[in-house]
């Protein structure tokens, strides 16, 4: 047993639960008299039971063992893991196994590419008592989990699935287990953001209510009945929300991948991810008393484990692991290609890749384009652009060899690819929706294929950030019908993109990782964009704050001539390992027939720290005078980044602005942004009395 008086315990103090009658008697005593309990301590001692319950959350098929830089173990793997809680099993029989969900699904490939089977099969032998569902165990969709997998221990897995705020779907919400004659009642719940988080398709019918609230309905309905005399919440969403009622005993919760302890009543833990940890809770109850005496809980991190069980793995589940790996291997060492170039995911300012979901990178980009020449080289679905959703890209992409499973770990989820068709103002309400305040990451950035640029207003009010968009050298037209390649994923309103639904999903026959492969082998020379998709540009200064508008929404676009301006500058870096640039420049343009020439220009250095969770690292303040004559304004960057930004002068109205339409400066040019396909004044810059004072012929060329 171990002793414990209502405190963590230090690690390493950890007594065998087959402790002596005497022991147990001594432990227990000053437990029962802090109850307020007036019994004998050898007549108590009878009556109570210590239950040891272990808990994964976020394993994700993570069969094998993982090292960090220095070589340090911090992923045991399955096999030590089995050997870990069955050890746990000889010191006290009274012992659950249970996980907090997404079990599986973003596997690595040994697993993911054999449908998860393999890790499955592990958690099987382990015996694995209860699970919640997660949210990948969807992603799949509902038909596999419940088809194949199972939900009921009565298919490939041969543990519930408990799901008691999983509505429109047949699962339990509750187990109960019975441990020397305690009944442990097991409730599983999971975040409520879950059809925002798996392919909507795969989810018809189902809907996700609040998990906290649906633990507490579900724990007093088993406290009432008297079907259970402890609740454990098996939750899998974060653990800010820590509303439960007195009913629940104890949390282990998931999903959000960090590793935490709280205090309080009831104790809280979560075990990081990939089986690096496990929670470990001791509840002591009291049979006579029908009460929960204690609840202590402390995670046992991978050296525990390696500690413990590293020399004597559990034999029976590496056999499972060592045949996932053969019958993986010989899929996945075949080469894709020969990459020239190493690409990235969003990095936060602790350098650690892949954790800013709410950046554009390099990788997220590459797929965007994949995506698009998947669909349009493989299918007859001929799309303008392609997305990609930074969540789906799980590991970086390195130079040389590329395997199958190299590239398949990039992007481990076998989403089906496809098209949606929607019109220009559906897709800049897209791109909007890409900042997600109050959510639990505050942007999600979309990878974009290289045809399509933007600039944004950072302090803009939600809804009303983007201020250009360009496909293809084309201004956006709000009215044009656009087809957007991608996942089904995405396509279908994942993440909260709910602009992608309101087209109707096509599928392409294509499974992702098979379009990213032949794109990868097609183009073994590529290299990183170095031009930014996203810009962030905010005018400011006597230029902007003396211009002459009839329209406040237009201040800001029309400047005053002869006024200084300050341009604002961000997003013009990535946050990964790629190059970052060192200084920005502005410059005014005219046009002198077809040939764009320079007429004020200013450069300053660029600031690339990085801004965590949001698309702005890169930031430039560059200081200029507003020239009469100027007809757009150019932003570039020494590495690579061109941006050309639509502006009016005051009191002039040139219809020409692009210099020509042969010209390579105009703004609308590939990779640009502008508000006419000509290089003229975006339409909303220019005010309805000056639309209509413009013969048609003028209109046309405006596009207004």
């Amino acid at each position: 047993m171990k002793i414990r008086f209502n405190e963590e315990k230090p690690k390493a103090f950890k007594l065998s639960r087959r402790s002596s009658r005497a022991v147990m008697t001594f432990a227990m005593a000053p437990t029962l008299a802090l109850a307020g309990l007036n019994v004998p301590a050898y007549a108590a001692e009878s009556d109570q039971v210590s239950l040891n319950i272990i808990g994964v959350t976020d394993f994700h098929g993570h069969l094998s063992q993982a090292k960090d830089r220095n070589g340090n173990i911090t992923e045991p793997g399955a096999a030590v893991m089995a050997c870990y809680v069955n050890k746990e099993r000889e010191e006290n029989p009274n012992t659950s196994f249970v996980s907090a969900g997404d079990n599986i699904g973003g596997s690595p490939f040994e697993s993911s590419i054999l449908k998860d089977e393999p890790t499955i099969k592990a958690l099987n032998q382990v015996g694995l008592e209860a699970s919640a569902v997660g949210n990948h165990e969807f992603d799949q969709g509902w038909k596999d989990l419940n088809d194949r997998v199972g939900v009921n221990g009565d298919k490939l897995a041969k543990f519930p699935y408990l799901g008691a705020n999983v509505k429109g779907a047949e699962m339990a919400p509750s187990k109960v287990i019975v441990k020397d004659g305690v009944k442990i009642g097991y409730v599983g719940t999971v975040t409520d953001t879950t059809s925002t988080l798996v392919s909507p398709d795969g989810i018809k019918g189902i809907s996700f209510t609040d998990p906290v609230a649906a633990t507490n309905a579900e724990a007093k309905r088993l406290k009432d009945s008297g079907e259970a005399d402890v609740i454990v919440g098996l939750v899998h969403e974060g653990m800010d929300n820590r509303e439960f009622s007195g009913d629940v005993d104890a949390v282990i919760a998931g999903h959000t991948h960090v590793l935490r302890k709280l205090d309080g009543k009831p104790v809280l833990v979560q075990p990081a991810n990939y089986g690096m940890d496990l929670a470990d809770i001791d509840i002591v109850y009291d049979k006579a008393a029908k009460k929960v005496v204690s609840v202590s809980a402390v995670n046992r991190s991978a050296k525990d484990m390696m500690d413990r069980c590293g020399a004597t793995p559990d034999a029976e589940v590496a056999k499972i692991v060592a045949a996932a790996k053969d019958k993986a291997k010989a899929e996945g060492e075949k080469p894709v290609t020969n990459l020239k170039n190493d690409f990235y995911r969003g990095a936060n300012g602790d350098g650690a890749i892949g954790g800013n979901r709410g950046t554009e990178s390099s990788l997220n980009s590459l797929i965007a384009d994949a995506n698009l020449y998947g669909v349009n080289e493989l299918t007859d679905l001929k799309a303008d652009l392609g997305v990609m959703n930074a969540g789906g890209v799980r590991e970086d992409l390195a130079s040389g060899e590329v395997t199958f499973a190299e590239a398949f770990a990039v992007q481990p989820f076998g989403n089906s690819l496809g098209v949606v068709e929607i019109t220009g103002e559906k897709l800049k309400e897209a791109l909007e929706q890409q900042w997600q305040p109050g959510g639990k990451r505050p942007m999600l950035s979309l990878g974009l294929s290289k045809n399509v640029q933007y600039a944004y207003n950072p302090d803009a009010e939600q809804g009303k950030r983007i201020t250009y968009v360009s496909i293809n050298g084309e201004p956006l037209d709000p009215t044009k019908t656009y087809r957007v390649a991608g996942s089904s994923f995405l396509l279908t309103g994942g993440d909260d993109f709910k602009a992608f639904k309101e087209g109707k999903f096509q599928d392409a026959g294509q499974i992702d990782i098979d379009a990213f492969n032949r794109y990868l082998k097609d183009n073994s020379d590529i290299s990183i964009r170095p031009n930014q998709t996203s810009v962030g540009v905010k005018l400011s200064g006597a230029g902007v704050d003396e211009a002459e508008v009839t329209d406040e929404s237009l201040r800001g676009s029309v400047l005053a001539p002869k006024k200084d301006v300050t341009v604002n500058l961000s997003s013009l870096s990535y946050t990964g390992k790629e190059a970052k640039p060192t200084k920005a420049t502005a410059k005014f343009l005219r046009c002198e027939g077809k040939k764009a020439v320079t007429v004020g220009e200013a450069s300053a250095d660029m600031d690339n720290t990085v801004t965590d969770s949001l698309d702005e690292t890169g930031k430039a303040t560059v200081n200029l005078t507003v020239p009469e004559e100027a007809a757009f304004l150019q932003i570039t960057t020494d590495a690579g980044s061109k941006l050309n930004y639509s502006i009016s002068v005051e009191g002039k109205l040139d219809v020409d602005r692009g210099c020509g339409a042969t010209s390579d400066e105009k703004p609308g040019a590939e990779g640009s942004l502008s508000g006419s396909s000509t290089g003229g004044i975006p339409v909303h810059i220019v005010p309805q009395w000056a639309r209509d004072m413009l013969p048609q012929w003028a209109r046309n060329m405006l596009h207004i």
